[in-house]
């Protein structure tokens, strides 16, 4: 006894002591060496803790997952290193799917849910994406490598289709994405009350025309911890209209004035983003959800004071940027932007209609002038819109399969919204089909569906309206 005491004691010296070397290395190399050396030993450290999570259970990389999306755009503006963010995003997608395949073996079989218009549609868009590198418009092959790493978009589907087999797993994600909701939200707040760090100034200034794309309307446009503004306000708007949805779900009292707060603090924080596609996402979401309800007077009265309250900020005799912004949504006619985008998308038609497959991935815009040039699409300018950077580069194919795929989810939604027959898993389901009708029609004027981190909330809405339905019927 007395040895093995001694063995004990001398392995927990060795551990001790070789942790107070490393504690000592790691700051010397980071200050002493160059500036590369710390962001990769931060990195490699990061990193180790990601593996050892997810393949200890592929829950927790799901949960890293969403985290390092929200915040990586804030890590890239700190270090301003070059460091392939996004490639580390994919890699932990993959990371967690294989863990995931390791953990479920011999427990549970995979489930394909072939029989699922949305698995259909995606089965065909991403077959269809595969066969665009074989594009005769195509000029270059490594432009579509350089989009090849879409793909784990399809095998994040399938990972969330197994992460979603409980009323609970479903509550611990929703908690996650509305604390980081609230923070995007905070931070935005505070960016506009006491103003952008000296690290974020930097970063405008990195990009010539950056500073005026975000200056508008005599005040700095705000992006808090995420890529940019858009993505900012899109984010917001929709974890903003999924609180809303909760309000009406089963729920005390005191959680529902808390869930309004939350709901009123996005929005307040959204409308400093200066995008106003976020408030017509926002208005769309409330459209059918009132539909959705007429038949429930609750619903119906609340929904006719939020109109009431709507035209109050659109006509009310006070201005400021975020409101005069919000108001000039439904100015048209004398909104330039629009305008300039109109004749974008009325000029490259033609192109769409002479080529029906499409120019080829990464054709179009400023990234044909980095991976295709010498392209007809390639060009200082940016399609915009979602829908028109598909039809342009995949053809009318592609974007005919992306709003087939888009009304199929919102289809589901809505079945389901009827059919389910637990409370908890209508309001589920509300609070991701809602604002994702709102997110695909914000997708015609902006690249909406795909950014970091809504893209994440955009599949885990793919997967949930296939399996909320089977939760409904095992509790049944």
């Amino acid at each position: 006894m007395k040895i093995l005491e001694k063995n004990i004691t001398a392995n927990q010296i060795i551990k001790v002591v070789v942790l107070l070397l490393l504690a000592i290395l790691i700051p010397y190399l980071m200050v002493k060496t160059t500036y590369i050396v710390a962001p990769f030993i931060i990195l490699s450290i990061l990193a180790a803790f990601i593996l050892g999570f997810t393949f200890w259970n592929y829950r927790y990389g799901i949960y890293i997952l969403f985290i390092y999306g929200s915040f990586l755009f804030l890590i890239d503006r700190i270090l301003m290193a070059d460091i392939p963010y996004g490639i580390a995003f994919d890699f932990i997608i993959l990371l967690i799917f294989i863990a995931q395949l390791i953990q479920q073996k011999g427990k549970e079989s995979f489930q394909w849910k072939f029989n699922e218009p949305i698995v259909i549609i995606q089965f065909l868009f991403y077959a269809y994406f595969i066969l665009q590198i074989a594009n005769p418009n195509a000029v270059n092959i490594s432009a579509w490598m350089a989009s090849a790493r879409f793909l784990t978009i399809f095998v994040l589907f399938y990972v969330l289709i197994h992460f979603f087999n409980s009323k609970h797993q479903i509550k611990i994600f929703n908690t996650l994405w509305i604390t980081i909701a609230m923070l995007v939200a905070a931070y935005g707040i505070f960016q506009e009350y006491f103003g952008l760090r000296e690290f974020e100034w930097r970063w405008i200034r990195a990009v010539p025309n950056r500073y005026d794309l975000y200056f508008i309307w005599g005040n700095m446009r705000k992006f808090s911890i995420l890529s940019d503004p858009s993505a900012y306000g899109l984010f917001l708007g929709f974890s903003g209209l999924s609180t809303l949805m909760m309000v009406f779900g089963p729920y005390s009292l005191s959680k529902k004035l808390g869930l309004i707060f939350m709901t009123l603090f996005m929005f307040f924080a959204m409308s400093f983003a200066g995008t106003r596609t976020a408030y017509a996402m926002v208005a769309v979401g409330v459209v059918l959800f009132v539909l959705m309800n007429l038949h429930k007077p609750k619903i119906l009265g609340a929904s006719i004071f939020m109109i009431m309250l709507f035209t109050v900020l659109m006509v009310g005799p006070f201005y400021n940027a975020p409101i005069n912004r919000m108001r000039s949504t439904l100015n048209f006619s004398e909104d330039a932007s629009m305008n300039v985008r109109d004749i974008k998308r009325i000029r490259l038609q033609k192109y769409v209609k002479q080529n029906p497959i499409g120019g080829g991935i990464n054709t179009a815009g400023n990234s044909g002038l980095r991976y295709s040039r010498g392209h007809p699409l390639a060009g200082t300018y940016d399609p915009d819109s979602g829908y028109l950077r598909t039809a342009l580069e995949m053809g009318w194919l592609g974007v005919f399969l992306v709003i087939c795929l888009n009304g199929a989810i919102v289809i589901k939604g809505i079945l389901n919204h009827f059919r389910l027959k637990s409370t908890l898993l209508k309001t589920y389901n509300l609070m991701y089909a809602i604002p994702f009708l709102g997110l695909s029609v914000a997708h015609f004027t902006q690249d909406a569906l795909f950014q970091k981190p809504i893209n994440i909330l955009v599949i885990a809405t793919y997967a949930l309206m296939i399996k909320l339905p089977d939760l409904d019927e095992n509790l049944q």
